[in-house]
């Protein structure tokens, strides 16, 4: 099942201030750093600030960090505080089963939470594959691979 884009772009900025906890980070600073264009950032972190996830900090060294340790905070927490879980009407026929359909969408959608709700964002930051969580390609060879 995929995510929504401001979903994507809300795990980004968690990863990011997760990566840099003791340094708050403006913006700006997100923007360029997870991609996320900068006139969208503010309505990603609204949400997030309004759910604990994040702080904003006003002043001179003011920025956005995060409220909570990263290993308490799991992805499903980051996911649903911007794109709350839908959960579609399934049909029930006879015997109260749902159809085929029905069941396998219920079937991923459920497998789909559960890995979210077991992957911490401290596990996105701390993998032992020794690469960075968020992709390193600029826009420009993003841009050459997908021709």
């Amino acid at each position: 099942m995929a995510i929504s884009q401001t979903a994507e772009y809300a795990l980004r900025a968690v990863i990011r201030l997760a990566q840099m906890p003791e340094q708050a980070q403006t913006t700006q600073q997100l923007a360029e750093s997870t991609r996320v264009p900068q006139s969208y950032l503010p309505k990603v972190l609204q949400p997030l600030a309004r759910a604990g996830i994040v702080k904003a900090q006003r002043g001179s060294h003011g920025g956005y960090s995060l409220s909570r340790e990263a290993q308490s905070l799991s992805v499903q927490e980051v996911v649903h505080c911007v794109d709350p879980p839908y959960h579609r009407e399934a049909c029930r026929g006879e015997g109260h089963q749902m159809c085929r359909l029905h069941q396998l969408l219920t079937d991923v959608q459920s497998v789909t939470e559960d890995r979210y709700a077991a992957t911490s964002i401290g596990d996105l930051v701390q993998s032992g594959c020794g690469s960075e969580p968020l992709c390193n390609l600029h826009l420009d060879e993003l841009q050459q691979i997908a021709t």
